[in-house]
């Protein structure tokens, strides 16, 4: 393809060539220079300003990453939100309902006995596990899940926008 495109450079007209200088980012760069070699040859070349901007446009960023600038307000803002969020979660939970059955049964020796009959020791922590990983999305408690998490990704993303060492 590059050889037909670089054949077919002569007869295009100025206008589609300008289009190339125009916006150099939706080209392939060495499409982007064969445009303005032709329009230089054909004497209504970039002048050596906009061949040097040119040049810079297409010049690959030396930031291989997002803007650390960005990561940091980012993180700023995910606090602020997440911090917030976690408040008023916290002031607007309800205590928890009281238990319908009056108790809870991984509190009777009867009920883990049977447990650990059939499944094990992993069945019962499998069990207490499963209850304290669902008692962390309900209450004051997910206001806390929420601000620990919100913790987390802002560190990360701080982490992550801080500037490279020199």
């Amino acid at each position: 393809m590059a050889d037909t495109f670089l054949q077919r450079i002569p007869t295009l007209a100025e206008p589609a060539l300008r289009a190339y200088l125009d916006r150099p980012g939706d080209y392939r760069p060495e499409a982007v220079r064969a445009a303005a070699e032709e329009l230089r040859r054909r004497g209504r070349g970039p002048t050596e300003a906009e061949w040097q901007a040119l040049e810079a446009a297409l010049a690959p960023a030396e930031s291989s990453g997002p803007d650390p600038r960005r990561l940091r307000a980012l993180a700023r803002w995910t606090l602020i939100l997440g911090l917030g969020t976690a408040l008023l979660i916290y002031a607007t939970a309800k205590p928890a309902p009281p238990d319908p059955l009056g108790y809870d049964p991984l509190d009777t020796k009867r009920y883990l006995r049977e447990l650990e009959v059939f499944g094990g020791k992993a069945n019962i922590l499998a069990t207490q596990f499963r209850q304290w990983f669902e008692g962390l999305w309900e209450g004051r408690n997910l206001a806390y899940t929420v601000a620990t998490l919100t913790g987390l990704l802002a560190g990360l993303l701080r982490f992550l926008g801080r500037e490279p060492r020199a």
